[in-house]
């Protein structure tokens, strides 16, 4: 199968296969964003169970707190990660990148900032969080960095038609794309033209009035442009159509939009492969060739093996299946489905998340009331 072929991410990132595990909040972090040996323990999980490469959870890059979540905004974090890299490195064959996060405050009053909001210092302000951020990256060991310029966050505001600021960064599709271009030339100059630079974007954002494919294709042309290694296609994860529960902060992904970017079991495999297949034939014809990455409802090597040959994606991104069994590559390949755990896409794993609890398969739970990973 092409799915377990090893794979060079643009020509600069040797990987074994062509399986990513994108971003899974594990919620494993101390509150002050440091490293802990439990969130080390699951990644080694992940990176053991024969991945190609791992993204990790979202990092921030300015002090924002967000409930156990790491930071990178001090050369104090380098170690703790440092130690991940290390370790990740060590015992296994897999690579693991690092996505890079800046997010706008949200409150329990159901009020969440929007980039109208920020001022046009602020605005500056944000290319060089990502800089500092990617090159304590590079320096912690981490094999690439990864913008996340997708779903409800800062970055992918400012791409959105939701976005109606009235400078030189909003409205225009050319003003909306100029902080994107700034935090890509600022990034890469900082980590350096060897070091695999990508971006997760929307291919949809599914709101009314938002981003589509049309608007999508554009940025990711555009990006490309700019010499990005890889875009990961995501899609919706928006707050403008959030479901308001009182005396909670809105929740990006429980209204529709949040049902693309992790699909429940009523929508279809591979729901979102044709964002995927649409940005990488715009981009391709352009004359540019990042490693592209479907996400979204991949359960089984058949499928990840289909989106592969009918070529929508270099790349295929499995995240709650290898939540629910972190050997699901290993098992896959090898044949032995009758040994998985598989994933029921019953989104407990977000629905914790979202209560800021420590993220694993409800399925880990035995009848004793014990916690227990599936077996290699």
């Amino acid at each position: 199968m092409k799915l377990f072929d090893p794979h060079v991410i643009n020509g600069k990132l040797p990987i074994d296969n062509h399986i990513m595990m994108p971003p899974v909040l594990t919620r494993l972090a101390t509150m002050e964003g440091q490293v802990t040996e439990a969130l080390i323990d699951r990644y080694m999980m992940y990176a053991g169970g024969g991945v190609g490469i791992i993204v990790t959870e979202s990092i921030s890059v300015k002090n924002q707190n967000s409930g156990r979540m790491m930071r990178l905004n001090e050369d104090k974090f380098i170690p703790g990660l440092k130690a991940l890299t290390s370790r990740v490195h060590g015992e296994t064959s897999a690579k693991i990148g690092t996505q890079l996060i800046h997010f706008l405050k949200i409150s329990r009053s159901g009020y969440w900032q929007k980039v109208e909001d920020l001022s046009k210092e602020e605005v500056h302000e944000i290319p060089n969080f990502f800089a500092q951020a990617a090159e304590r990256a590079r320096i912690a060991g981490f094999d690439a960095v990864e913008l996340h310029f997708a779903h409800a966050y800062t970055m992918s505001s400012f791409l959105s038609r939701h976005n109606h600021r009235k400078d030189d960064y909003g409205g225009s599709m050319i003003n909306r794309l100029r902080l994107a271009v700034e935090v890509v030339d600022a990034t890469r100059k900082a980590v350096g033209e060897d070091f695999v630079l990508g971006a997760r974007i929307n291919g949809d954002e599914f709101t009314i009035g938002g981003n589509s494919l049309e608007q999508s294709k554009q940025i990711a042309r555009r990006l490309a442009g700019l010499g990005l290694d890889y875009i990961s296609v995501s899609a919706g994860g928006k707050f403008e159509d959030a479901v308001l529960k009182i005396g909670e902060p809105l929740n990006p992904y429980s209204g529709y939009s949040g049902h693309r970017t992790i699909p429940p079991l009523w929508m279809p495999e591979k729901v979102n492969a044709h964002l995927a297949a649409a940005i990488k034939k715009e981009v391709n014809n352009a004359g540019f060739n990042p490693a592209i990455v479907s996400a979204g409802r991949i359960p089984s090597a058949f499928v990840a093996e289909n989106i592969l040959q009918n070529d929508e994606a270099d790349l295929v991104a499995v995240a709650r299946p290898i939540v629910c069994d972190p050997n699901w590559p290993k098992k896959s390949r090898e044949g032995r489905e009758i040994d998985m755990l598989w994933c029921i896409y019953c989104n407990r794993c977000r629905e914790a998340q979202a209560a800021f609890e420590e993220v694993s398969c409800f399925q880990w739970k035995k009848k004793n009331g014990t916690i227990e990973p599936p077996a290699p």
